[in-house]
């Protein structure tokens, strides 16, 4: 069962933290869209299937749903954590000119971040400025082999170009050419970003950085440091600072 919980309320409309538990990793029955609205994952990756087409939702991509449409969704690697803005259909279809996917850069997902720790209206109306010059690097069709290849990496980022290779039948040079034509990004990004927002999802609750650093995937805490400012710009200590929630 989904546990929603209502952040704030805007011009845009309401913005809610979906939790999903994941403990039933075949598809879910059919449900209906009732209000169109832009869905960002914060932790985890799901499956999402629309008129018969499949699509992998996580940090890196979330999507956008329309009324009308008729959802399904699957759990392969258990829980996750979302955050669903309701949009006016004017904005539903600036965003929808790239498909049903909508890229999260780390620009985005920072604005994502403060948004969780600050739910306000001006912190949404940033959000929805960075989601929107992001769009349009999800042009290219997607394969439903890159997408089988994003869930692996989420249950082991370590994993090599070869193996991912070998599980979905392409060659290795392949894969890499398609990945990067598919996301617009190449593997060892996309493995940074999973990482990267890792660590930024538990970064202001961390008490040790080194710590965190290596439960990341880092092999210390300098290549986080390095890693995290290739991402955002910013130092983790300075990031730690701002993704507190203001005190009342």
């Amino acid at each position: 069962m989904l546990d929603h919980s209502l952040l704030v309320r805007t011009p845009f409309g309401r913005v809610a933290a979906v939790r999903c538990p994941g403990d039933h990793p075949a598809w879910s029955p059919e449900e209906p869209v009732t209000s169109a609205s832009v869905v960002l994952v914060r932790r985890g990756v799901f499956l999402r299937s629309v008129d018969g087409r499949t699509s992998v939702a996580d940090v890196t991509t979330g999507y956008l749903q329309r009324p009308g449409e008729c959802q399904r969704v699957a759990h392969p690697a258990g829980a996750d954590v979302c955050t669903a803005l309701t949009v006016p259909d004017d904005l539903a279809d600036r965003l929808a000119h790239a498909g049903a996917a909508v890229h999260v850069s780390a620009a985005a997902d920072l604005a994502h971040r403060h948004l969780l720790a600050d739910p306000t209206p001006d912190r949404v109306a940033e959000l929805i400025d960075a989601l929107l010059p992001a769009s349009p690097a999800l042009s290219w069709p997607r394969a439903a082999a890159i997408d089988e290849v994003r869930v692996r990496l989420h249950a082991d980022p370590s994993s090599d170009l070869p193996t991912l290779a070998a599980a979905v039948g392409w060659s290795p040079w392949h894969l890499s050419r398609m990945f990067r034509r598919t996301t617009g990004c190449t593997l060892r990004a996309y493995r940074r970003h999973l990482r990267v927002r890792a660590a930024l999802d538990e970064l202001p609750d961390a008490p040790d950085l080194a710590d965190l650093a290596v439960r990341t995937g880092f092999a210390d805490q300098s290549h986080m440091t390095r890693a995290v400012r290739q991402e955002t710009g910013r130092t983790p200590a300075a990031l730690a600072r701002s993704l507190h929630p203001p005190a009342k």
